[in-house]
This record gives C-alpha cells, structure tokens and sequence, in this order.
C-alpha cells in the first residue's frame, strides 16, 4: 500500500502530457491523477449546464470518464500533423457533447437542485448560496445556449479563447463575439 501511495504522490511531479502518454499505455494511476485534476472542473462546468442538478452532474462526469477512458487512445490522433491538441480541451468536448447527448435524450427541463451546498455548512448558509446561485442562473437564462457556454467556461472555468475555440469547434473571433453580445446582454437585464 505504501508503494502505491508514494508512486501515486510521484505521479503529481509529472507533466500532463507525461499522465496523458502514460494512460494511453493503459497506467491506470496516471489515468487517476488526470481523474484528480479535472474532476471538479468538469463538475462545476457540468453543474452549471444542467440547471445545478448536483446528481445528474455527478452522473455525467462519470460518463464523461468513462468516454475518456474508452476513448483515451484517439487523443491526439484526429489533430493534422504537427499540431498538439489540449487535453483539457479534448475532456471539456467530451462534456460538452454528453451534455448536448443528455439534453437530447431527456428533452426536458432540468429542475434546480435547492442542495447544492457542503454538508457541513450551515442551513443559513445553504440558503443563502443556493438563492445567489439561483439568481445568477436566471440572469443567465436571457442568454442564448451558445452565449451562456461560452460565459461559464469563460469566467467560471477560467479556459482562455483558445481553449473555449477547442471545445466549442469555433473560431477565437467568434467566442470573443459572443461573450461580448452575451456581456452586452446581460448588462441590459441587470
């Protein structure tokens, strides 16, 4: 067991891409660190999408591994020669097409998860998170699909322009387009 945690705590010291090399070699370990270093991401990402569903986000990113897992020996191989593709970018599209994959099966409207704060907080504070979270989605609901994606990964994933034009299979000019209609709009209804 000590041999796994210290190999396990080795793996941090790796680059990404070293991780990444290293599961399509089939190291479930490295596969676990670049599990640890996006799984929250990809949850708050998630989360965001499905209306805060604290269950349906957690089943998706589980989806969203799985796919990655299955599908970990394609990375890199679709990019033209001598272009290296963002993993992160390559897990965000996974999500992003189990979401639209979801939305399509479900063709409903996913119900606000009033739960959305740590156990160990209290009510008032559960409360009070949850009502500011609930705000912000319904500004966000005068957005469009496309321009509410864009602004969660922008400003709440923190991804750069590039990496947004990765996942969203646009142009950079186009992503920055739409943050600044979605900006715009926003302004006008708050």
């Amino acid at each position: 067991m000590r041999g796994l945690i210290k190999r396990f705590q080795t793996l941090s010291l790796i680059p990404e891409w070293v991780l990444v090399k290293r599961a399509q070699l089939g190291e479930k370990e490295a596969f676990g660190k670049l599990y640890e270093i996006y799984l929250d991401r990809l949850y708050r990402y998630i989360y965001f999408r499905t209306g805060n569903n604290r269950e349906l986000s957690e089943d998706l990113v589980q989806s969203v591994f799985v796919k990655a897992w299955e599908k970990l020996d394609t990375f890199g191989k679709s990019l033209p020669a001598g272009r290296q593709g963002s993993f992160q970018a390559w897990l965000y599209t996974i999500a992003r097409n189990t979401l639209i994959d979801h939305i399509r099966g479900a063709r409903q409207q996913v119900a606000l998860d009033e739960n959305l704060a740590d156990e160990k907080e209290s009510v008032e504070e559960k409360v009070t998170d949850a009502v500011a979270i609930e705000q912000v989605m319904q500004k966000l609901q005068v957005l469009s699909d496309e321009q509410r994606e864009i602004i969660l990964l922008r400003f709440v994933e923190d991804l750069s322009y590039k990496e947004i034009a990765a996942i969203t299979e646009k142009k950079e000019d186009a992503i920055r387009a739409l943050q600044y209609r979605a900006l715009k709009q926003l302004r006008k209804n708050v």
